[in-house]
């Protein structure tokens, strides 16, 4: 396998920071990195939490620079949507993460006939 290697700045303080709990979980730097790779090769998409973390930091940029952020762009044009055609919103936080992805396996487990 040939190997590539990337290089990436961050502040010194998280650097270190991340150096030592990433040591104390009996990891290196770089497996942490290929695990993330990895992970988004075989999903498709980031881990939740992470991408949580990038969402939250692109909020705070666009708050920032004064450029709308695109996730709320989405949720209002969504909404827009919802009452042009007189569909009630969901009420926000009605259901979590772990919950729908019980509810999606329990809905292709009666498709394939074993619920």
């Amino acid at each position: 396998m040939a190997a590539a290697q990337m290089n990436i700045r961050m502040d010194a303080a998280l650097k270190a920071s991340g150096n030592a709990v990433i040591a104390e979980l009996g990891y290196t730097p770089s497996q942490i990195v290929r695990a993330l790779w990895e992970f988004v090769t075989v999903q498709g998409t980031l881990p939740p939490a992470l991408a949580h973390l990038l969402r939250a930091e692109h909020a705070a940029d666009s708050a920032h620079t004064g450029t709308p952020d695109r996730a709320s762009e989405g949720a209002a044009l969504v909404s827009s949507f919802y009452q042009q055609v007189g569909i009630e919103e969901p009420a926000r936080g009605a259901i979590d993460y772990d919950e729908l992805r019980e509810l999606s396996a329990a809905e292709q487990l009666e498709k394939w006939g074993l619920a």
